[in-house]
């Protein structure tokens, strides 16, 4: 069907595998036909052929990627001394990845206590510790996050959530529906 198209973007979003494009039944755009591929990927290994422009996006500076965790759980916690540099050493341990952070700031977001900081920051450094790939680093720390959800009920939510494709829109109503129907919440 693409080989008769003229003019035509065709994105392939988060592709986490190399993959041959032909095999897919993607012929290869040339500047011939006016087809552009865009492939993201968290991986240069993944990219189909050395021909590729590659535009590398850059993880979050130091200080980008703690301004965006204060701006998520709330810079109220700069006003306690001792936590501080408990809070630089765990934004640290996101390498930049704002998934990571915002997920992380989530699931600590009102915790006020230097001592479950600590802890946090000692689970967190112990779950990466022995992970060297990219993908494993990003469901490292999504793990992490989540096993620190104290509510199974709110486990069970964030679960249901990936029954949905990626980057599909969730109307809340229709979500909110679900979950009361298999009993995770009770009826509002």
């Amino acid at each position: 069907m693409l080989k008769g198209k003229k003019r035509d973007v065709l994105i392939l979003d988060d592709v986490w595998k190399e993959i041959s494009i032909e095999e897919v039944g993607i012929p290869k755009p040339t500047v011939m036909d006016g087809c552009k591929l865009v492939l993201t990927t968290r991986s240069m290994e993944v990219a189909p052929s050395k021909g590729c422009e590659e535009i590398k996006v850059e993880p979050l500076s130091e200080m980008e990627a703690f301004d965006l965790f204060l701006n998520k759980v709330g810079s109220k916690l700069l006003d306690i001394p001792t936590l501080q540099s408990t809070l630089k050493q765990t934004v640290k341990q996101c390498d930049g990845l704002p998934l990571a952070i915002v997920t992380l700031a989530s699931t600590m977001k009102g915790e006020c206590d230097v001592h479950i900081w600590e802890n946090a920051l000692n689970e967190l450094k112990a779950c990466i510790a022995s992970v060297e790939n990219m993908v494993e680093k990003v469901l490292e720390r999504l793990k992490f996050s989540y096993d620190r959800l104290r509510d199974p009920k709110i486990k069970h939510c964030f679960l249901y959530c990936a029954l949905y494709p990626e980057d599909f829109a969730i109307d809340k109503e229709e979500l909110i529906e679900h979950w009361i129907v298999e009993g995770f919440i009770d009826e509002l």
